[in-house]
């Protein structure tokens, strides 16, 4: 038996990508997130403090287990996320997946670490553009640079295809037309530039998970897809409630429900996270999920308790039906949508599990571009049809009355629909990020999301193209005036 495995060990990690393999295959997968510490942590401590979940995870035999590195994530500054795994994982490197964070990274250092995980034996990656920085003013979120996922894919597409099994992200709880078909563009754009795998965003609406698959199956598209959760502790529910993570809107009767989580004692508390995980576990693997990537927990007795309970909810339910009768009944068929925000792409949600046939859209009203929008528009067109050709200068001091020019090093304006991406305070260009507000508006500013107004421009013209299929070039400097 020592032998069969030493043999497994050699083959896969040299030659195979046990990871892909799995998603292939259809085999349920659970991915234990692991930030990589602050920069200042030493490389050893840090190794010594995560040795035994890796031994845990990597032990585990009762189901697919395996680690998720992220990268610049929970610390403004951390460790190099490939050296710190590489360090953690001195074999199975087939096995984990990788964060790649295009924050505060040009194209050519994101390149760097993409050879750097190549070279130390790690074959699966998820490129990310990159969280904003906690407590970043907005100036300084404006003053960063944000290397988009697009970028990282199609490098990963060029360079590194041989190597690398490249992902992407996307956050599915969106719940205003504006902001849901922007992020599936997006998704979509990400896919034709070489995703072949896709992570959400973590949520608890099941409907939105299940809207995700339906669209993709509405495309023809079958891409593995791995659910994010959540294990929530009081604190981290308190900053839910409160609406202090980006990106992340729950409904009036979820906060409700986790308001009284919270009164309860720890040990009921706990009891409470481990059924959720149960529940959506269960149900990820139901809707089509290839595996649900589990944040939230650093101690390997916590990690033990879910991977046990999940291991458990997986044989617990016998087919869909029964796992949504559950569902309904946990929840006790509150609403999850955030009020007065509740729209879904599709009408028959929760029906069955998976559609038949082509599945009937909802009714999506799309509000219209007012009458200076309008006009600023069209003389936009008229006026910089050919910027992307002319020195970034040109007509500056037009460019910044009539689209908010700022000054970018080159001019991208007509492969944005004359939306200037600068004006977005990450410099998203080419699709939007998942951190918007439930009504759409910037998590910086209170003003409407550029990728929002896209949309209602690219419904005025009946032209999503640019949307979905256009990359639009790298910055590798931003300029602020």
């Amino acid at each position: 038996m020592a032998n069969g495995i030493q043999l497994e060990m050699n083959f896969d990690g040299a030659m195979g990508n046990r990871f892909k393999e799995k998603l292939d295959n259809g085999d349920f997968q659970v991915l234990v997130e692991v930030n990589a510490p602050p920069s200042e942590t030493d490389l050893a401590d840090a190794v010594a403090r995560f040795s035994e979940i890796e031994y845990l995870v990597s032990a585990k035999r009762e189901i697919n287990a395996a680690l998720a590195f992220t990268d610049r994530y929970a610390y403004p500054d951390s460790l190099d996320n490939v050296q710190f795994a590489a360090a953690l994982c001195r074999t199975d490197r087939d096995r984990h997946l990788l964060c790649v964070s295009g924050r505060d990274r040009t194209l050519s250092e994101i390149e760097k670490l993409l050879g750097h995980a190549a070279g130390e034996g790690f074959k699966n990656i998820i490129a990310v553009s990159g969280e904003s920085v906690k407590g970043d003013t907005l100036k300084q979120v404006q003053s960063r640079l944000f290397t988009e996922s697009v970028h990282t894919l199609r490098s990963v597409r060029e360079k590194f295809s041989a190597s690398l099994f490249a992902g992407c992200a996307v956050n599915p709880y969106k719940y205003t037309p504006c902001t849901c078909f922007p992020q599936y563009f997006k998704l979509m754009k990400k896919i034709n530039f070489g995703a072949s795998f896709i992570v959400t965003q973590f949520g608890w609406d099941m409907l939105k998970l299940q809207e995700l698959r339906w669209s993709l199956f509405r495309r023809s598209l079958h891409i593995p897809s791995i659910a994010r959760f959540l294990v929530l502790t009081p604190d981290k529910a308190e900053e839910i409630c409160s609406g202090k993570l980006p990106g992340v809107h729950i409904s009036p009767d979820f906060q409700a429900m986790l308001r009284r989580e919270t009164m309860h004692s720890m040990a009921q508390f706990e009891a409470a996270q481990w059924r959720r995980i149960q529940i959506h576990a269960a149900g990820a693997r139901f809707l089509g999920y290839s595996g649900i990537q589990i944040a939230g927990l650093d101690r390997p007795g916590q990690i033990n308790i879910m991977l046990n309970r999940i291991g458990e909810a997986l044989h617990e339910f016998t087919g869909f039906e029964e796992w949504r009768s559950a569902y309904l009944e946990y929840y006790a068929r509150l609403d999850m949508a955030p009020y007065p925000y509740r729209f879904y792409e599709f009408e028959d949600l929760f029906s069955k599990a998976h559609p038949s046939d082509m599945p009937r859209m909802a009714y999506a009203e799309i509000p219209p571009l007012e009458g200076g929008e309008k006009f600023r528009l069209n003389l936009a067109k008229k006026l910089f049809a050919n910027a992307d050709k002319l020195p970034a200068g040109e007509r500056y001091l037009t460019k910044k009355l009539l689209v908010s020019c700022r000054a970018c090093p080159s001019c991208r304006l007509p492969q944005t629909a004359f939306v200037c991406p600068e004006t977005c305070p990450k410099g998203m260009a080419n699709g939007p990020c998942g951190a918007s507000k439930a009504g759409g508006e910037c998590e910086h500013t209170s003003k409407e999301c550029i990728y929002s107004k896209r949309m209602r421009i690219a419904a005025q013209d009946n032209d999503y193209v640019s949307l979905e299929e256009t990359c639009v070039k790298p910055l590798e400097r931003r300029r602020r005036i």
